[in-house]
């Protein structure tokens, strides 16, 4: 499993934003515009001011945990094709720590590889993929859409693939994003 931050936006938009609500326009330096934020997103709950900041991840995981991502509708996504990109040396399964199961999915990879030689089409080939097949996709959510995300996603009880991708995202935004998390 991989994380990778991309891109992520200041809070300059999010603070003209808000200084538009209140008709006091952008603060002029980043303390005062983070005091703002912090203040009238998270202590008055106005958070939808937040929608105008972004951050951009690419991810590389199990298609497990690219389907428990998905349920946050919003979000925007872009994965990798298996029609277009399916290959032998793309093939890669998450480990899933239990050693009769990691071993049945090598198993299981030495028949999609022979399914590949013998010239399957990738249509065919990737509805063996199972859940271990490892994906690269892109995800981007907006700030109010992320503090959502990780509300949920880093709570204990939520399972350990995406709680550990939330736990990465989490770890690769700027200290001022990051605190509007919490």
């Amino acid at each position: 499993m991989k994380v990778t931050l991309l891109q992520a936006d200041n809070l300059d938009l999010v603070d003209h934003a808000l200084g538009e609500c209140y008709n006091q326009g952008p603060k002029d330096n980043d303390v005062d515009k983070f005091k703002r934020i912090q203040k009238v997103c998270n202590v008055y709950k106005h958070d939808s001011l937040m929608e105008f900041g972004s951050g951009t991840w690419e991810i590389e995981a199990s298609a497990k945990t690219l389907l428990q991502m998905t349920r946050h509708r919003h979000a925007s996504y872009s994965a990798k094709s298996t029609r277009y990109t399916l290959n032998k040396s793309d093939l890669v399964f998450e480990k899933t720590g239990d050693p009769e199961i990691d071993l049945q999915l090598s198993k299981y990879k030495e028949v999609i590889l022979a399914m590949i030689d013998l010239g399957k089409s990738n249509d065919d080939v990737s509805m063996m993929l199972p859940m271990a097949y490892q994906y690269r996709w892109q995800v981007q959510m907006n700030y109010r859409s992320l503090k959502n995300f990780m509300d949920l996603r880093l709570d204990k009880h939520a399972q350990k693939e995406i709680r550990e991708v939330a736990t990465q995202m989490f770890n690769t935004l700027p200290k001022h994003v990051k605190s509007l998390m919490v």
